[in-house]
């Protein structure tokens, strides 16, 4: 069979149902209106987090940690506390993965400036991806090739729920674009 749905190494589809029951798990279970400015906060936080290295399922209301180490951003389940003096890298902020699967992000209070410079450069990369496409759809694909399997599951669960957030807002998303070229977020100093 060669129709792409099961490649010759796998002749039943065996793995499929688990793919798409980590889908249908993924799937935003609160969606609530949110203007245009929440919807851009939450793409950023969301994409910040989503584009940090992590190898485990995660789940909503569950509290989780963001660091910044050896030049990339990493989540991990282990506080600052919990990690001691083997920290691996400065740490950034308490992420929690929100039942719309939008992610919230408390920015430790003391950040250190490569983790500032960071920050600003993460910032510039998505106004620059906002600029140059043409529409919310496709600044939100459905499939990101480069992230791993789990980011991308979270990926296109995170385009559903802003998607859907910004239509119950009376926002087709366009909005969310201009606003990203027109503004931009404070990282405090």
């Amino acid at each position: 069979m060669s129709d792409g749905v099961n490649p010759s190494g796998n002749p039943q589809g065996k793995g499929l149902v688990m793919v798409l029951q980590q889908i249908a798990a993924a799937a935003p279970a609160e969606i609530r209106a949110k203007s245009t400015d929440q919807a851009l906060l939450d793409y950023w936080c969301s994409s910040l987090v989503l584009s940090s290295a992590f190898k485990f399922r995660v789940v909503p209301d569950q509290t989780y940690f963001l660091y910044r180490a050896d030049q990339e951003w990493q989540l991990s389940l282990v506080s600052p506390d919990e990690w001691g003096a083997r920290q691996p890298g400065d740490y950034v902020a308490e992420c929690a993965l929100s039942r719309d699967m939008t992610w919230k992000l408390s920015f430790h209070s003391e950040l250190s400036v490569s983790v500032r410079h960071a920050l600003i450069q993460f910032l510039e990369g998505f106004q620059s991806q906002a600029e140059h496409s043409e529409s919310f759809d496709e600044m939100l694909p459905d499939y990101v090739a480069h992230l791993p399997y789990q980011q991308r599951v979270l990926a296109s669960a995170l385009k559903r729920s802003l998607k859907h957030s910004l239509q119950l807002g009376g926002d087709n998303g366009v909005g969310l674009l201009a606003a990203v070229v027109e503004r931009r977020l404070s990282i405090s100093q």
